[in-house]
């Protein structure tokens, strides 16, 4: 899968005080000190990411147990929700939390204790990896947290995050984009196979996604594991669901468990089961011209998921 690292370089702070000097950004401290204000700082940068990861040094140069420092994630300029992890917070050593403005912030995984990390001066290597609703934390190459979100993030925009008195420095943070993928599960074989390989694959790819299906996995495993991480990492899940295939609804059935966005595929006439009825489903004729239809209500479908102006 192709990928494309960039530094983070253009910066707008949203809350606490900044410096910013070439590679290294510094969380100076809060702009309002407790009890009037929250000591924490955010700013985010013009970079986005949908599927990667991102990293940094923090260096916590004076009472590292009281700072924290972390990457930001998934930021939505809408609603301002996002996701933070690395180090420091909720009394622990590593931490990925997430921010909703009507509830505060909110630790959804946590590692370590605090006392661990040191008293005088601290730095540490954090990577943060993005797979559609998999999020990985890596702090010196070493995995600390794996979590897999119960629905997709909000947003893609990013940045860097800091609480406490300060100073927090970050040096060179970067965003290494990776292409997401679309999951597509259908029945095996004639004509599904034709389709998936000759409508489908060209328009998701056209959208700058990678499509798979569980056949297309050359690993040893257990098929069930690779199709519950294809479709928690996937962007976006395509089903064709014409035949009433036990499998396929399983699918089906997990990718709406977990919120993820979905494309119904059918011939048709094809009756959906009731629990389905309400979604929207593209329907097609198996022609060539029917075949030009799904290419066209699938690109309109992609565009949206994807927020495409």
């Amino acid at each position: 899968m192709e990928e494309q690292s960039f530094p983070m370089e253009n910066w707008a702070p949203l809350a606490g005080r900044w410096g910013f000097q070439g590679s290294t950004v510094k969380y100076v401290g809060p702009l309002n000190s407790p009890p009037t204000g929250l000591p924490f700082g955010l700013a985010i940068t013009n970079l986005k990411l949908r599927s990667g990861h991102i990293s940094s040094k923090v260096i916590l140069p004076e009472n590292p147990r009281e700072n924290s420092g972390r990457l930001l994630f998934g930021y939505n300029a809408e609603t301002r929700s996002y996701l933070t992890s690395g180090i420091g917070g909720y009394n622990v050593q590593y931490v990925l939390d997430e921010f909703i403005e009507a509830r505060g912030w909110r630790a959804i995984a946590a590692a370590g204790y605090v006392a661990n990390i040191p008293e005088q001066s601290a730095e540490f290597n954090i990577d943060t990896y993005v797979r559609g609703q998999r999020i990985s934390v890596l702090v010196d190459r070493v995995q600390v947290i794996v979590h897999s979100l119960p629905r997709p993030i909000d947003g893609d925009q990013i940045g860097l995050f800091a609480w406490g008195p300060g100073p927090v420095l970050f040096e060179n943070p970067r965003a290494t984009s990776r292409q997401p993928t679309a999951f597509v599960v259908m029945q095996f074989g004639e004509p599904y196979d034709s389709l998936y390989t000759e409508v489908i694959k060209p328009v998701v790819q056209a959208k700058g996604l990678i499509p798979y299906r569980v056949d297309e996995v050359y690993r040893p495993g257990i098929i069930l594991q690779d199709i519950t991480s294809g479709i928690i990492e996937a962007e976006v899940v395509i089903a064709e669901i014409t035949p009433p295939n036990p499998n396929v609804f399983y699918e089906l059935g997990f990718s709406h468990a977990v919120a993820k966005p979905t494309i119904l595929l059918a011939e048709r006439g094809k009756e959906l089961p009731f629990d389905i009825k309400g979604f929207r489903c593209i329907f097609y004729d198996n022609t060539i011209k029917g075949k030009k239809d799904v290419e066209v209500n699938l690109q309109r479908h992609l565009a949206s998921i994807l927020q495409e102006p």
